[in-house]
Formats: structure tokens, C-alpha cells, sequence
């Protein structure tokens, strides 16, 4: 069959990314914006990533699973791959994909926790890339698979008040210089930082709608203030019966919805227990052992690859009076592990490549407790049955969407030597 052909297929189950497994005529293809059950006109257009792609040519027959998408531009931008099903549904469907990357791990003991409905909630990070169009420079999102920015008004994945930053963006004349503008909430205000050449703006508001705003410009790698006096911002997180604050900077990673790293963090502290100390490798600013080691008065040892990252956590540590010490480690590679060994808790927090190194030298570190974040189930997974290999059995598995409407989905796994 040619890449000009279309043909007549219905769409199957959609796969972790969000998109569908399309298969007719011989042929297996991966298709955007369909939904299991739809009845399709489809027309092969290449390989991607070792896969073939198809493109709808028309809907013939809707699925009954299939709403209508509450983004007008939900075919066209890249950011938001489930909107055609109800939220209900996905939550069920990231919940299996986490269930069947974890399958041959799951004991008849392992308890298997499905995506909550409370813990689903608006994005609170956001990236805006400038494109150009007639209205001059604006604002907003590539396409999938393209560099082409589309652009529209309101984005229904991330929260109100990001929108309203949106809307202050794209009335500034002045930005066409920027590569994009990088925004993150936190509790009590919003980091701003404009990527690319922004050295000679000026007139930045210092808040909106009663919120304050610290803006920033970052190039060469290099993040510098761009109003002043410089004001921190902090992340409310929950631990124990109260929330501390940490603080949090521009280049700062946070986990991108509230609601959801709240929950994490609330789990974690259940399922570690009493703990007298805790290995945080992939530690961050110690968003998930800094709230730990405050409930249970635990001593911490955390490393972490990005050096403004591992000086936040040391600051935060030492403002909440937590005892322990962070350091700058590539955990892909060897590292110093003794201060990290016989650790009551160690929480493993790894980028989507997962933590291949550390599962694998898991003998020599021995925790009595691992719990592990996962942004690719399947790497997890991974990680996972190294862990079994070294005696670790799976007691508790829990999914957590932390991207509405996206096709993405974490994975949080307890382990425990038998």
C-alpha cells in the first residue's frame, strides 16, 4: 500500500504518549486524536521513531468513549493528546498502563492504587515558545512532532492565573527577541523567566492579580534577575499535621501540578513510617525527604546533579533545621555511595531515563525501604526488576497523573526486602 492510500480502520487502545493503536489491512499504525472504537478514513504518512504514523482523513463513526475536546486547537497542539476522552476515562486508562508496565512485578500481596480524582489537577509549570504570526510575536505551544507554535488565548490544562500571565505576554510588542518564556506557581508567587536575548527589556510588573512575579532572563545557560529587589518564592508542602516552605529558584525543577505532589509527598511519609535516615538520591530541592525528615525528625544525605538545586536543598535543610548534607553527584555514573548506605528509606526520584545505575548496585547500598518515582513506567519497571533481583519485593504501586489531558502518567512503587 502507498503512503497516498487511505483506508478504513477502527481505532484499538490507546498506548502510553496518548497515541492509538490503528491496525488494517496488514498493516499496524499509530494514529493522534482518535479513540478506541472510533471508526476512521486513515492514510499512512511514515515512520516515526521506528513506528508507522497514520493521519485521519475523516471520522467516519464516533466511538461512544469519545467527547467533545474542551481546547478548540486540541488536534493541533502537541501538549494535550487525551482530551477526546472523558477525565474519568483517562484516569482508568493511565492507571493501566501503569498496572501493565508493572505486571510481572505485582505479587498477590502488592497493593495497586489507581489515579485519584482529587489528585488531578491544573498545571502550575508552563514553557510558551514566541511564534510569529499576524498579531506580531505571541505565545504559545508547538504542534506534535513540529516546531510550528500554535497559538490560542486561554489553555484549559494550566491554571487561571498562568493564563492571565499569558494574556499580559502577548499584549507586550517587545518579546520577539525572546525564544520562549518559562513560568512557574508556587505558593506565594510566580517565577517568570524569559529564554533568549532579554537583556534591554524593562517595565516587568511585580505582580498580578495580587500575586508577586520575579522575572528572569536566562542565556548561555546563565539565569540573571531582570527586576529588583530579587524576591524568593516558596512551595507549600505537607508534613505531617503541618506545611513547611521551601523555598524554590528560577532554575529550580518542581513537579508541574499541586495537588498531585502533595499527594506524593503525603505518601511518602505513610509509607516510610518511622524513619531515622533517609538516602534522597535525585534529590532536587528536597521537595520529597526535606517535608520527611520534618515529620519524623530524620537525619537526610541527598545528592543531585544540578548545583543550584543541591545549594537550595542545603539552604532548606538549614532553615527548616533538618541535620544531613546534599551534594552535587552524576548518579549515571559512579559516585561516593557510603553515606548513602543501610538507609531506613532511600526515595529514588531519576529523570524518564530511570535509575538503571543505582537499582543495579542496590546490594551494596541496602535500604530497608526504596520507594521510587517514576515519569516512564516502563523504565521503572525496569529498575524495578533489578530491585527484585536483590531481594526487594513490590508492596505497594500507585499511579499519579501530573499532566491533565496529557499522554504521561508517573508511577510510585514501594519496595521492601523479603
Amino acid at each position: 500500500m502507498s503512503l497516498t492510500s487511505s483506508i478504513t480502520a477502527v481505532a484499538e487502545r490507546i498506548l502510553p504518549g496518548g497515541e492509538t493503536l490503528v491496525r488494517a489491512e496488514g498493516m499496524t499504525m499509530l494514529v493522534e486524536n482518535v479513540v478506541p472504537g472510533d471508526s476512521i478514513l486513515v492514510r499512512p504518512v511514515g515512520k516515526r521513531r521506528g513506528a508507522m504514523r497514520g493521519e485521519v482523513v475523516q471520522l467516519l463513526k464516533a466511538s461512544e468513549k469519545r467527547v467533545e475536546a474542551p481546547c478548540p486547537v486540541a488536534t493541533e497542539c502537541g501538549g494535550c493528546a487525551l482530551q477526546f476522552i472523558a477525565q474519568a476515562d483517562q484516569r482508568s486508562l493511565k492507571s493501566e498502563w501503569v498496572s501493565d508496565a508493572f505486571r510481572s512485578l505485582i505479587q498477590t500481596d502488592t497493593i495497586v492504587t489507581g489515579v485519584a480524582a482529587e489528585a488531578v489537577g491544573l498545571r502550575r509549570r508552563v514553557r510558551w515558545v514566541m511564534g510569529r504570526s499576524e498579531r506580531g510575536c505571541v505565545p504559545g505551544f508547538y504542534a506534535s512532532a513540529s516546531h510550528q507554535v500554535i497559538y490560542h488565548e486561554q489553555c484549559v490544562a494550566v491554571t487561571p492565573i498562568l493564563n492571565q500571565l499569558h494574556d499580559y505576554l502577548q499584549q507586550r510588542d517587545d518579546l520577539c527577541a525572546a525564544e520562549a518564556v518559562q513560568a512557574v506557581e508556587l505558593s506565594d508567587g510566580i517565577h517568570v523567566v524569559i529564554e533568549g536575548d532579554a537583556a534591554t527589556l524593562s517595565g516587568f510588573p511585580d505582580q498580578l492579580a495580587g500575586i508577586p512575579l520575579q522575572w528572569w532572563w536566562r542565556h548561555d545557560q546563565v539565569t540573571r534577575p531582570l527586576t529588583r529587589p530579587v524576591q524568593v518564592f516558596h512551595d507549600a508542602l505537607p508534613a505531617g499535621s503541618a506545611d513547611v516552605m521551601l523555598a524554590v529558584g528560577p532554575d529550580d525543577f518542581v513537579q508541574g501540578q499541586q495537588a498531585g505532589n502533595r499527594l506524593l509527598i503525603s505518601l511518602i511519609q505513610q509509607w516510610s513510617g518511622p524513619v531515622r535516615r533517609i538516602a534522597d538520591l535525585f534529590c532536587g530541592i528536597g521537595n520529597l525527604s526535606l517535608p520527611l525528615a520534618v515529620a519524623t525528625g530524620a537525619v537526610v544525605c541527598g545528592a543531585e546533579l544540578n548545583p543550584a538545586s543541591v545549594r537550595a536543598a542545603t539552604l532548606n535543610a538549614k532553615r527548616l533545621g533538618v541535620s544531613g548534607r546534599f551534594e552535587q553527584a552524576n548518579l549515571f555514573e559512579q559516585f561516593e555511595m557510603e553515606p548513602y548506605i543501610a538507609a531506613d528509606v532511600l526515595i529514588l526520584d531519576p529523570p524518564r531515563r530511570g535509575a538503571k545505575r543505582i537499582c543495579s548496585h542496590i546490594g551494596q547500598l541496602m535500604p530497608k525501604k526504596i520507594i521510587m518515582i517514576s515519569c516512564d513506567p516502563v523504565a521503572g519497571a525496569r529498575d524495578g526488576a533489578m530491585l527484585q533481583q536483590h531481594g526487594y519485593r513490590l508492596k505497594r504501586l500507585q499511579a499519579l497523573d501530573l499532566f491533565a489531558y496529557a499522554g504521561h502518567v508517573e508511577a510510585m512503587s514501594l519496595w521492601e526486602r523479603a
